[in-house]
């Protein structure tokens, strides 16, 4: 790689990016805050997503300018060269280490009115020049100043001779002390296309300079390297062997080469000499192993200053250059936006592990007491009474006016206890079924919780901080305003036997006939069960169109009143596909009153914890992951 001198223009194809980059944004965006919940590595953190966000995004435009950072480490004259290559003094250069904390970028004249400085540092609060402090200060006063905020100071160049693509910044330390360095050196690393390496021979292969740079050789960024305070020409030869040391331990290959002697006098003047060392540079070393005449070149390099070499580069080749550099970090198929889909398939699995212990282990049997067969089959007479004949409706309701008066008469006499105080014991017996069934939950979530680290995460917070008495009297509100039958359940009742009839007509009229040729011998059964208690099956019954009379429990005849429960014996339950319709019809009563449990694990309890698990569980399945990884695809094989 050399530093291109602009003999011809380079088309910026970059431009046709743009909508690759803003959907890819845009999907990454979307997907941020689901990849914190799945607790993938933080994607801030990533070189990818500053090279997304923090280069391709706010540069892929039409009108792209070259950015240039002037980086190294402490007191390295950082300030001293940016000075030099502006041409005028834009930050203040002190002996003082690491006095730079804030970068300052002079920008070519009449570009603010085109872009917005902090569009294209979008990583920085931004704010106009007022003075050569403003690197130290980042030009706030002291009381308003905060280290946690990135702060980038701008200023126009009155003079206009700046080239009018020509951005240079001076930039903090790279391995400064404070602890907003590192992330502020890797947002001029992101958005630079140049780097303007400033080295010393103390400050050339430290750990965090090696780092700084070897990141910015992957990202493919063009570097200038520049040794300062050199003992001139002493030091010549053995420039040499630092840069072999630095490009060994970086991946650079310098574009080019410059060595700036030690000169205090020159430097209090603001005045410094660039030396180019053409033959250091990656064009220099070729030509020097292929045998060529670099003679003319080393004229050339050596009567030009860095400050006019970077006026008269090839801009659009080098800007081409670093964006394709930024995308090839991005879509780095082992550390770029891949490997962070990658990560939420590998958490989603383990979601779904936890979905699977829930729906396995998470299971409690709820022995609720035998639904009240009066109420249920109450439900079955009042869809059946429209469709039975005059006789039967008149036989019924005097069966039922009689078994009225007999359920009095017995609720006198002591034989059966009142409605009330049935639905009472029935009541207190449901409600403690349900609150083991609640218990029996909890110690399951815990042994879950034990057994599973994400499941933990999520439900140690419930399990030991939850007021479980709240969720006992939380779930005796709600049975308690629990009607014992409820519109849903009538119309549950009500749609399944209209299915039922649909598709049983036949045994719909036989049923029906069954009813008309049975009613008049109702009432003996209704008196023999009201006042002996017992479970009989009566002679009369049996002929009703070959109808057998089964009653479930004598406790059943006598709690729930003679009327009902002969007439579940006239129906019968051993017609082919009406026991599992009348089944269904008992088990739907039941289903619906241990609803309350559910309610309260649901809402009290777990909260939209079930919920969330479920959204991690099917995290990468979701529309934005593979629209992600399309484009991807597709943008891999644009830069294979």
């Amino acid at each position: 790689m050399h530093l291109e001198v602009a003999t011809e223009k380079t088309p910026v194809l970059f431009t046709a990016w743009v909508n690759a980059v803003q959907e890819l944004c845009a999907l990454v965006n979307a997907l941020a805050p689901l990849g914190e919940s799945l607790g993938v590595p933080d994607l801030r953190k990533t070189d990818w997503h500053g090279q997304l966000f923090d280069k391709l995004a706010p540069q892929v435009s039409p009108e792209a300018v070259l950015v240039v950072a002037v980086c190294g480490g402490t007191n390295t004259g950082k300030s001293l060269i940016t000075n030099a290559l502006v041409g005028s003094p834009i930050s203040r250069s002190v002996p003082e280490a690491a006095r730079t904390r804030y970068p300052v970028a002079s920008l070519p004249k009449g570009l603010v009115a085109r872009i917005d400085p902090a569009k294209l540092f979008p990583g920085f609060v931004t704010a106009k020049w007022q003075s050569q402090e403003d690197a130290i200060d980042g030009g706030v006063q002291k009381s308003d100043q905060n280290d946690s905020v990135h702060r980038l100071v701008w200023r126009e160049d009155v003079s206009g001779q700046q080239s009018p693509r020509l951005v240079l910044l001076d930039t903090p330390d790279i391995d400064g002390t404070l602890q907003a360095n590192c992330p502020r050196a890797a947002l001029v690393r992101n958005a630079c296309d140049v780097i303007v390496a400033v080295l010393t021979q103390q400050k050339y292969n430290d750990a965090t300079v090696r780092e700084f740079f070897r990141a910015a050789a992957t990202a493919q960024k063009t570097t200038i390297i520049v040794f300062n305070m050199v003992d001139w020409p002493v030091q010549r030869d053995r420039i040499t062997g630092w840069l072999a040391t630095f490009c060994a331990q970086t991946g650079i290959a310098p574009a080019a080469v410059y060595a700036v002697p030690f000169d205090a006098a020159a430097a209090a003047a603001g005045s410094i000499t660039f030396y180019a060392l053409p033959e250091l540079s990656v064009a220099g070393q070729l030509s020097n192993r292929n045998g060529l005449d670099r003679s003319l070149d080393k004229q050339i390099d050596e009567s030009q200053d860095l400050a006019s070499r970077l006026a008269n580069v090839d801009f659009n080749r080098i800007k081409l250059r670093a964006m394709k550099g930024a995308f090839q970090v991005v879509l780095n198929p082992h550390t770029g936006v891949g490997a962070w889909l990658d990560a939420f398939e590998t958490s989603a699995s383990q979601w779904q592990e936890v979905k699977r212990l829930l729906a396995v282990e998470a299971r409690v049997r709820v022995e609720l007491p035998t639904a009240p067969r009066e109420l249920v089959w109450q439900e079955i007479w009042q869809w059946l009474e429209p469709r039975r004949s005059g006789f039967d409706l008149t036989v019924s309701k005097a069966y039922r006016f009689a078994g009225k008066g007999l359920r009095i008469v017995a609720g006198k006499t002591g034989l059966i206890r009142s409605d009330a105080k049935r639905r009472e014991d029935f009541s207190a017996l449901e409600l403690a079924a349900l609150k083991r069934g609640l218990a029996d939950f909890v110690e399951r979530l815990e042994d879950i919780s034990r057994s599973n680290r994400h499941a933990a995460s999520l439900l140690d917070g419930v399990l030991v901080d939850g007021n479980r008495t709240a969720w006992y009297l939380d779930l005796e509100c709600r049975h308690a305003a629990l009607p014992i039958v409820s519109e849903d359940y009538r119309q549950f009742v009500r749609s399944e036997l209209d299915r039922f009839s649909s598709q049983n007509p036949d045994a719909l009229r036989w049923i029906l006939t069954g009813l008309n040729v049975g009613a008049v011998a109702r009432p003996a059964i209704t008196v023999a069960l009201g006042w002996a208690g017992a479970a009989a099956v009566p002679a009369a019954a049996v002929t009703a169109g070959g109808l057998s009379s089964l009653v479930h429990h004598v406790g059943d005849v006598v709690v729930g009143g003679a009327a009902t429960l002969a007439g579940e014996g006239a129906l019968g339950l051993t017609i082919v596909g009406l026991k599992p319709l009348i089944e269904t019809l008992f088990a739907g009563w039941s289903s619906e009153r241990s609803r309350v449990l559910a309610e309260t694990l649901h809402n009290v309890v777990l909260g939209n914890r079930l919920d969330e698990i479920e959204r991690l569980a099917s995290a990468a399945a979701r529309p934005e992951v593979a629209q992600a990884r399309r484009l991807i695809f597709e943008c891999s094989r644009e830069f294979s």
